[in-house]
């Protein structure tokens, strides 16, 4: 048996980090799990466990935070330390880090649990699919790992470990669960046509749990709880999401959250997901110029039928929360004050906005460093943590942007304000601007996730160095 401690650094249901744990234990591995930030507590952590393994999950942007912690263990841990998650598998050149000896590209339930078996062994691991290895300044880069067919046969994450890790995540008022992998969209400011690619020929991309095995896994949660699908897409298996729906609604009936496309909400799912007490749709709408919409973006969806989706949320009594971006390549200040008067033409619920991040390797990033809006060596660890502060595009006028997303919920709140709004736009960037929109977000955060306030304000004081970052 084996030992790989799993580090969290943010306040929130990692379920990656937990199917990880649930995975490596039914091949006869003991997992550990800690959520921290500070290296004392790292160091303090790793003496406790004594692991053989210590894995971090990173997303770009918040890797660099990742990575200082690897290098303050480097000098006191004589295991390996491998980086997972998003950043690595876009990212593979951070294995040079002198604070890494292992990355995991792709899915990482068994690249995770082959490197355990070798290790309880004595074997050699440097050719397991799925990681790349770095040994005496070596690297060595193996295959993505094949995918799994069978999410069925995943065990459910383990949440047992996280209650333990952190007390107040296992009395979070809301659950976190995952019915699907993979996405179908190639949207262009997304990685995920990316990992279509990388994954292609590795095994079927888009999988779906069967019902009952996720009915199984919501009976093993306290409740009643709010769940949150965060699947990319519900919906996109339609006869899956009504049959979940339909056996849902009888059998629990729990405030239910999931994220949709517009172009899939029709009367009959709408008609299933209010019957089944949805407590908030999440639709991703962008932005609420066409042309930026279709041709920059990549969503080929009308503005008739964002409005006509939006009309029949409301007349079935379903709040709904919508994805909007400013500050993007080739928008003007009137497409984005276009996106404002699309939430207000909407009446969303809770109209949420960020600031547009080119990521490098998607296909906007790419096109916003060919245009000159970022510099010729724009790389990954120049992208910021928060996409709610700044943007690092190179244009004159990006202040107005920056402001406007502060000023965006109560512009579309009372629509007398979005004169003023939009003149406010030319002021310097202030400390008022940041509280305005903390206090929006923080409002809509709490009404769309069905948390009490208690746990919505010690959420966001976890959380709010980010934003700062």
């Amino acid at each position: 048996m084996a030992t790989v401690l799993l580090i969290q650094t943010g306040w929130f249901e990692h379920l990656g980090l937990l199917y990880l744990a649930s995975f490596v234990r039914s091949r006869g591995h003991r997992p550990e799990l800690r959520v921290l930030r500070q290296p004392r507590a790292l160091q303090a952590a790793v003496a406790q466990i004594q692991p053989q393994v210590v894995a971090f999950s990173a997303t770009t942007g918040m890797h660099r935070r990742v990575l200082e912690l690897a290098r303050s263990l480097r000098p006191f841990f004589p295991g390996l330390i491998l980086l997972g998650g998003p950043h690595p598998t876009y990212f593979p050149e951070v294995i040079q880090d002198p604070g890494l000896d292992v990355i995991c590209r792709g899915e990482g339930e068994k690249p995770l649990a082959d490197l355990l078996d070798c290790l309880d062994r004595g074997e050699d691991f440097t050719r397991v699919r799925g990681l790349w290895v770095k040994r005496e300044g070596e690297v060595v880069e193996n295959p993505p790992a094949d995918l799994i067919e069978d999410l069925d046969s995943i065990p459910f994450p383990d949440r047992g470990l996280l209650e333990a890790a952190d007390p107040f995540l296992g009395r979070s008022a809301m659950r976190r669960l995952v019915t699907m992998r993979g996405c179908p969209y190639r949207c262009a400011y997304c990685y995920n046509g990316t990992l279509q690619d990388l994954l292609h020929g590795h095994g079927r991309y888009l999988r779906q749990r069967s019902v009952d095995n996720v009915l199984a896994e919501i009976r093993t949660l306290p409740g009643p709880k709010t769940i949150n699908l965060v699947d990319d897409t519900f919906g996109v298996k339609r006869e899956w999401a009504l049959d979940f729906l339909d056996r849902y609604r009888r059998e629990f009936g729990w405030p239910l959250i999931v994220n949709a496309r517009v172009e899939l909400l029709d009367e009959e799912l709408i008609r299933a997901l209010q019957a089944a007490n949805c407590h908030c749709v999440q639709i991703g709408l962008e932005s609420g110029d066409a042309r930026i919409r279709e041709q920059v973006l990549g969503r080929k969806v009308s503005e008739d039928k964002i409005l006509a989706a939006g009309e029949a949320l409301h007349r079935h009594g379903l709040k709904f929360l919508t994805y909007n971006m400013i500050g993007l390549p080739e928008e003007t200040l009137d497409q984005a004050m276009a996106t404002l008067a699309l939430n207000g033409l909407l009446a969303a619920d809770f109209p949420r906005v960020s600031i547009f991040q080119p990521y490098p390797r998607t296909a906007l990033g790419d096109q916003a460093r060919n245009s000159g809006l970022v510099a010729p060596d724009y790389a990954a660890d120049q992208v910021s943590e928060s996409y709610f502060r700044h943007s690092v595009l190179r244009r004159p006028d990006i202040r107005r942007f920056e402001n406007l997303h502060k000023l965006f919920w109560p512009a579309i709140r009372w629509p007398r304000l979005r004169p003023a709004a939009r003149a406010l736009t030319r002021l310097p960037r202030n400390p008022l601007f940041d509280l305005i929109f903390l206090v929006s977000i923080g409002l809509q955060y709490r009404a769309a996730t069905n948390r009490p306030l208690g746990e919505t304000l010690a959420l966001g004081w976890k959380n709010l160095r980010a934003y700062f970052s």
